[in-house]
């Protein structure tokens, strides 16, 4: 029997440990709208490849000041669950976010 520590992508079915962290970054609440950045449509792109998660995803706005505080939660959040060992993540503004990228119960809950 093996003593390294179990890790939880040994947990998952083959190809689902993006899926999962996806999941998990509903965790990541953005302070000012009190939705996450999945449902807001932040999170435009998610891989892992050796332990490494890339997470690309924006801010509603270039401006916005929470941009560190938002990747500083992703970066909390996928390696709390121990399936990754270390979290790149790179903000970017192309293309521009825009209400229409949130999901529909999302757009729902704000009456749009």
């Amino acid at each position: 029997m093996s003593r390294d520590p179990l890790s939880v992508t040994r947990l998952l079915r083959p190809g689902s440990e993006t899926e999962q962290l996806r999941d998990a970054l509903r965790d990541v609440i953005d302070p000012e709208l009190g939705i996450d950045i999945v449902s807001l449509g932040l999170v435009y792109g998610l891989e892992v490849n050796n332990r490494v998660a890339a997470v690309v995803l924006t801010t509603t706005t270039p401006a916005c000041p929470l941009g560190e505080y938002i990747t500083d939660e992703v970066r909390r959040v996928l390696l709390a669950g121990g399936a990754v060992d270390r979290v790149e993540v790179v903000i970017t503004h192309e293309p521009a976010w825009t209400p229409e990228m949130m999901a529909d119960d999302t757009k729902q809950a704000f009456g749009w």
